[in-house]
């Protein structure tokens, strides 16, 4: 349960004064009048007390409490709904729902309220059936029409649909009528950008130049391309440095609070992104010279289908590079990234941070020139994506703000240390 705050105390003076008139910011008070307040303002703490207590012991996602639910039509408009609650808490779902349509969001007005519904309490850890009967408040013979790439889902509720205390729970009233899915065309790198695959090193053009779907092709491919950067880099003059992956180097979030999609909701707007550390690129290429070798890769996630709100596509925009600094003795040595051979002072205008352990580079610029052609070579690799003008803006608002600001963003998980004093270029 959350802890009694000033701000709590503060709702309580305020509705105090709204109710008696007194002033309670003022220092000097008659004790008189004191003593004639004394019992009502307590009145009023204690219920506010019992309110806030109570809403925080309500069964809410927001306090980890949590539960599975899945509703299967039994026909005449009769849904079961199968709901196990995994909370210490008790569930009381209110007599109340919202029917919607995946594809547009849009709520199917009843033709009544009159909605009935048994079950609706659900003990701490318990499972159980809720049935809710439907046949009075809609059309059953519109509902049981089958719908084309389209579902029907509840959203239900124990707190009059407050963020946190609503779920949705999909329900087919008829089996969905599936368009085939067409085949993916992938593009190949070569294809998406030419002149980019043209500064690679003469003998691995050829790996950048095709894409495959098949995983085994894809990692036949791999390992003959490892291979040939081994014998390639043994005969090299110089000092070819290998990135490092340190667990305790991260990018932290942003204390702004930014929009990439006015769509979605403010809360969910970082979970439009995606950290993760690959060894391999958008197309499935390795990054550097070996297996092993990763970047710190920023991603936008974008929708699987018309209607979602969030992402399930991962699209792959920002690449970092970090690399060990008592490694890099000259900057005439030389990092190795995606076919490519570019000494450190080579990099030097990609340069995003720097501290007594470690130098990132912004890589990207090794990965694509353009953005919008690059985003549209990532989408035709799936068949289960939906990319369109809006979904495009917000991919491009996540690339713009994190190619400004990621250098700002990286850091130690904790703390650095204690004589390290970072700096962001």
């Amino acid at each position: 349960m959350n802890s009694f705050k000033k701000t709590n105390l503060q709702n309580i003076r305020n509705i105090f004064e709204e109710k008696t008139g007194v002033d309670l910011s003022q220092r000097q008070r008659p004790h008189v009048r004191l003593v004639k307040i004394a019992a009502p303002l307590a009145a009023i703490m204690i219920l506010c007390l019992g309110m806030t207590v109570s809403a925080f012991s309500l069964f809410s996602s927001l306090e980890e409490d949590d539960l599975a639910i899945r509703a299967a039509y039994e026909g005449e408009g009769i849904v079961s709904v199968h709901v196990e609650n995994r909370s210490g808490k008790e569930l009381h779902f209110e007599p109340r729902l919202k029917l919607m349509r995946w594809a547009s969001n849009e709520e199917i007005k009843p033709v009544s309220d009159d909605i009935a519904f048994t079950g609706t309490i659900f003990e701490a850890h318990s499972s159980g059936v809720m049935t809710i009967d439907l046949s009075r408040a809609y059309d059953l013979d519109m509902l049981e029409q089958p719908l084309v790439d389209d579902y029907y889902y509840f959203v239900l509720t124990n707190n009059n649909f407050a963020f946190g205390q609503d779920w949705m729970c999909s329900v087919e009233f008829a089996a969905p009528i599936l368009s085939p899915q067409k085949e993916p065309t992938p593009v190949a790198p070569g294809e998406a950008d030419p002149d980019l695959v043209a500064e690679i090193l003469e003998e691995l053009k050829p790996y950048f130049e095709i894409y495959t779907l098949d995983p085994h092709e894809r990692n036949r491919l791999a390992r003959e391309y490892v291979a040939q950067c081994q014998d390639l880099l043994g005969q090299i003059d110089g000092t070819v440095v290998a990135p490092v992956s340190p667990m305790e180097f991260t990018m932290t979030d942003s204390d702004q609070q930014v929009i990439f999609d006015p769509e979605v909701p403010l809360d969910m707007q970082l979970q439009l992104t995606g950290l993760h550390r690959r060894v391999m690129d958008g197309y499935d290429k390795i990054i550097g010279a070996s297996e092993t070798d990763s970047a710190l890769v920023l991603s936008a996630y974008i929708p699987q289908k018309k209607g979602d709100i969030d992402g399930g596509v991962d699209i792959p925009l920002i690449y970092v590079f970090i690399y060990s600094t008592e490694d890099i003795h000259s900057p005439k040595d030389y990092a190795f990234i995606r076919g490519q051979l570019k000494t450190f002072e080579e990099l030097e205008p990609c340069k995003i941070y720097e501290d007594a352990q470690y130098v990132c580079y912004n890589a990207t610029p090794l990965f694509y020139t353009d953005l919008y052609t690059y985003v549209e070579s990532m989408v035709s690799q799936r068949s289960d994506v939906y990319f369109d003008g809006q979904v495009w803006k917000r991919v491009e608002n996540i690339y713009t703000y994190y190619s400004e600001n990621i250098g700002k963003l990286l850091g130690y998980r904790d703390t650095a240390p204690a004589d390290d004093t970072p700096s962001v270029p």
